[in-house]
């Protein structure tokens, strides 16, 4: 490369950034008016703050409400996207489970025949391991208990081993319901939420903040020409009239994107959604549960549960049935039932895998 070349690009370079910092000396020396009318009003050092047309106004304080609904739902409701929420925090099975898994891998390197099966055994992925919730813990811990006691031979522990596997088998499918619902409420309700907050109020948002700076320019405009010399008032003038057009359009404009955001947002059927995917689990997990002790060793077959007979606990006929045209297998669209069938059915593993 020749220096004249060089000398050249180096310029040419040079003017590029001087063009830059320029624009953007110029963008942060408009912002100081803006930036000082907003500190004074702050700090109570100016009373004459331009008035918001009423409509604005309320349009302002019902986007407010929507999106501290939706971020405090979305705050409890997040609690769905760990697997682990309701998992006991005294149960430490990471290093057992590490061992279990080195151990198996050892015991199937010292069968491999060549170099091989050697890889392709560490390469495999461990055994499957249960998802960390409640319910599979107590389903592992009776399981446990089953196996334990089949190894004693009184006639009262080979009943209690059956009954313990009865209820492991139960809690293993309430675990899997549990997981059903917490996938529905992740897509259907937690999903939909940061959608609207992230899309339709971000940009109510925006809007917001533009029309506030342009309040800001204007009022600033405004002291700006009071205090004018005479030579001046002519162009202070016409910059106070151009920021005032240009805040009654910003103005216009954010409340015509702030009722379209509020008509985008509508939190009703995503509070049905909610509301429908907590149902059919717990209509799920207590259909299980009933069956599991209607057939309870020494229970009469019109004696209810222990617990159902609390006084603080209503029973199964003290609560209102559905109303006539709700679906007790399906509360809502997009939130299909969970079958209470033990037979899987046909398209139940290509939808729903949890189940």
């Amino acid at each position: 490369m020749s220096f004249g070349k060089f000398t050249e690009g180096l310029s040419e370079r040079f003017q590029r950034l001087s063009t830059t910092v320029s624009g953007k000396a110029q963008e942060f020396s408009q912002g100081i008016p803006t930036t000082h009318r907003y500190m004074q009003e702050k700090l109570g050092h100016v009373t004459d703050i331009s008035e918001m047309p009423q409509e604005y106004i309320d349009l302002t304080t019902k986007v407010d409400a929507i999106k501290l609904i939706y971020n405090h739902f979305l705050q409890v409701t997040q609690v769905y996207d760990n697997e682990s929420y309701d998992y006991p925090k005294y149960i430490n099975e990471s290093i057992n489970e590490f061992s279990k898994t080195v151990g198996s891998k050892i015991q199937e390197l010292t069968r491999a025949a060549s170099a091989h099966e050697a890889q392709s055994i560490l390469s495999a992925p461990g055994p499957a391991k249960d998802p960390k919730t409640l319910n599979y813990a107590l389903s592992r811990v009776s399981l446990v208990s089953s196996e334990c006691m089949q190894h004693l031979s009184t006639h009262d522990d080979a009943l209690l081993a059956s009954y313990l596997m009865k209820y492991s088998d139960t809690q293993s499918r309430v675990a899997q319901a549990r997981l059903h619902q917490d996938s529905l409420i992740q897509t259907h309700f937690n999903a939909r939420l940061r959608e609207d907050i992230d899309g339709n109020l971000r940009r109510a948002h925006k809007v917001r903040r533009d029309v506030e700076n342009k309040r800001l320019t204007y009022d600033a405009s405004r002291t700006h020409l009071e205090k004018a010399k005479p030579e001046k008032e002519a162009q202070l003038r016409v910059q106070m009239e151009t920021a005032e057009e240009e805040f009654a359009q910003a103005t216009e404009n954010a409340i015509v994107v702030m009722q379209e955001v509020i008509a985008g947002t509508n939190f009703m059927p995503l509070l049905r959604e909610l509301a429908a995917a907590q149902w059919s689990y717990h209509e799920n997990a207590a259909q299980r549960m009933q069956a599991f002790l209607s057939n309870f060793p020494g229970d009469g077959e019109d004696e209810k549960p222990p617990m159902a007979t609390h006084p603080h606990i209503a029973s199964q006929h003290d609560v209102p049935a559905p109303a006539p045209h709700t679906k007790t297998s399906g509360v809502s669209e997009g939130f299909p039932a969970i079958s209470m069938s033990d037979e899987p059915e046909d398209n139940a593993t290509e939808e729903h895998p949890l189940l």
